[in-house]
């Protein structure tokens, strides 16, 4: 939304004559929309630092702060979606303690095999089904199964 009202107001100062169209193509967005989307990104910001400093090894403030900048780009500032991911091999590249998995293994063959089971039972998407991993066995929950 901050993306297409930004775009709007850059085209319409270069070419005041299509302010009509744009301010139709934006009929529905209101200044307490594009508030909020941007509040939402500046949290975003306050969010990654939070995630980092619950690290099992601690960082230095200088540490959090350049590993912070280095996420932004990626997470905050170039996504065009709410469904930002960074692989692996660029967390590691950024300064994350990330492993890459060998999709090869035996422990990774186990996990997709699990993965395509709860798939199967309708865990995707989700909030139809929840599964719970115990210690000894996989517990179920089914939102349309609860009386209520």
């Amino acid at each position: 939304m901050i993306a297409a009202v930004d775009e709007a107001e850059a085209r319409v100062n270069a070419a005041p004559d299509t302010y009509p169209l744009f301010a139709n193509l934006l009929a529905e967005v209101n200044m307490l929309m594009v508030q909020q989307a941007r509040s939402a990104l500046a949290r975003s910001e306050v969010l990654v630092r939070e995630a980092l400093s619950c690290s099992t090894a601690p960082r230095a403030d200088t540490e959090l702060n350049a590993l912070a900048a280095n996420l932004k780009k990626p997470l905050i500032d170039e996504p065009s979606s709410h469904t930002a991911a960074v692989s692996g091999w660029a967390a590691k590249k950024l300064g994350l303690p990330a492993a890459v998995a060998d999709v090869t293994s035996q422990q990774w063959q186990l996990i997709w095999k699990l993965w395509t089971r709860y798939y199967m039972m309708g865990c995707f998407p989700m909030g139809r089904t929840a599964v719970y991993e115990g210690r000894r066995a996989s517990h179920i929950y089914d939102p349309a199964s609860v009386t209520r």
